[in-house]
């Protein structure tokens, strides 16, 4: 996703820690460690350390991410993206490279 049609970033020197709910695009570049809740797109960036649990619309990991995830639109893994947890979701797409160990219900 383009950088430019993401509403917030968490930069990466930033650390965040507990509840975060929002309605349009968020990239995480920073740590975070708690609960997200959005019906939007959720990226997390090359430099992102994420460990929580998520609903979301649309997810994008190019960074590190344990949790599990409930996504209603799409579940993208890029190729420096990591996964440890469930994931749900109708639509799965995992680039040669990335690193996933959970389970997946589509």
């Amino acid at each position: 996703m383009n950088e430019e049609s993401i509403d917030t970033v968490i930069g990466d020197d930033i650390q965040f820690r507990g509840k975060l709910r929002f309605n349009n695009a968020l990239k995480i570049k920073g740590a975070f460690k708690g609960t997200i809740e959005t019906t939007g797109t959720l990226v997390i960036g090359e430099t992102g350390q994420v460990e929580a649990d998520i609903e979301t619309g649309t997810l994008e990991v190019e960074g590190d991410l344990k949790g599990n995830i409930n996504a209603t639109q799409r579940i993208s893994v890029r190729k420096t993206g990591k996964i440890v947890g469930d994931v749900k979701t109708p639509d799965l797409e995992v680039e040669s490279g990335a690193k996933f160990s959970g389970n997946c219900i589509m």
